[in-house]
């Protein structure tokens, strides 16, 4: 390709070649500005950036961004933490094979269920963008990747709610999608602060309230609750109509904390993730939020979540 130290295109000869970047290996590639070939001097083997001591590289804090150093060395898995931040993650020693505890790769993707999960509820608990979620993961593993995991995962997973129900909060916010407004609804217990219920809808009226309340009585059927909310006349219209087994409780606005704190939440997943690209994953990441949100109520550690939904997986 080289003739008296000039470059030419191994396609059509022409000597008009410029650089053009480097491959994700760091190899200097070139294109023919007369033919638009792209290429490269030699190809040589695809080397990884492994650490010494493990087959994976040091993967970097979600939260900040810097690597993690090492924190404790066990049997079957190493525990990172940041030096800034304190975050702690733990890794199976023999990635990216899957480990014994999570068996198979999951059916439909190349890599195993726990990469899966982690990238899952990354992006739906620390409000991680998608770059930001397969940057984290240390993997040859792009965002498009990642979005496609989150699309399919987000729909998979039932919402954990307690059996005995007596005193629930309801509350709705306003979500902007291209220039129109939708309204998304929650039902939260007062014990447990777990979200019950959800609904997503384009107007604002007892109609509504219904199938939010429907939603709830589907799961606990012959309960009587007492139910508590703002000003909203349409919860008063829907409950004395449609329900016999329900108390409306009034209370002024800004009172009604169980959730207002969820929404406050949810408005901060929307702001990070620049709202919705489109309106038909709307109704499953407000899903994966709740299921996520519930998750980590009811189980304080990072991984005890990933197992949880793990074991819903393997069940189903």
């Amino acid at each position: 390709m080289m003739n008296n130290q000039r470059l030419t295109c191994p396609k059509c000869g022409s000597t008009n070649v410029v650089k053009n970047g480097h491959d994700k290996y760091h190899n200097q590639q070139f294109l023919c500005k007369h033919c638009s070939h792209s290429f490269k001097l030699f190809y040589p083997k695809k080397h990884k950036n492994f650490s010494l001591n493990f087959s994976f590289s040091y993967p970097k804090c979600p939260l900040c961004g810097k690597t993690l150093e090492i924190h404790k060395i066990r049997r079957a898995f190493v525990v990172f933490r940041c030096r800034s931040c304190h975050f702690k993650d733990r890794i199976p020693l023999n990635l990216p094979e899957p480990t014994t505890f999570f068996g198979q790769p999951f059916k439909y993707f190349r890599y195993p269920i726990f990469i899966v999960l982690k990238a899952f509820v990354l992006y739906f608990k620390f409000n991680m963008s998608l770059r930001a979620v397969a940057s984290s993961l240390n993997l040859p593993v792009s965002h498009v990747a990642v979005y496609k995991w989150i699309v399919r995962l987000a729909s998979m997973f039932p919402i954990f709610v307690p059996e005995n129900v007596f005193k629930v909060h309801g509350d709705e916010t306003v979500v902007v999608f291209k220039s129109s407004k939708y309204y998304v609804w929650f039902l939260v217990d007062h014990n447990t602060n777990l979200i019950l219920a959800w609904h997503v809808s384009r107007y604002h009226d007892a109609s509504q309230v219904r199938i939010l309340l429907n939603k709830f009585f589907s799961l606990h059927s012959n309960s009587s609750v007492e139910l508590i909310t703002d000003g909203l006349g349409a919860y008063a219209t829907a409950a004395n109509l449609f329900f016999k087994n329900i108390n409306h409780i009034f209370v002024g606005l800004g009172r009604n904390n169980k959730c207002e704190s969820k929404f406050s939440l949810f408005k901060d997943f929307v702001r990070l993730k620049r709202c919705f690209k489109k309106f038909d994953n709307l109704a499953s990441y407000v899903h994966a939020f709740c299921v996520v949100r519930n998750l980590f109520k009811l189980h304080a550690d990072f991984h005890s979540v990933i197992s949880a939904l793990y074991s819903i997986i393997t069940t189903s």
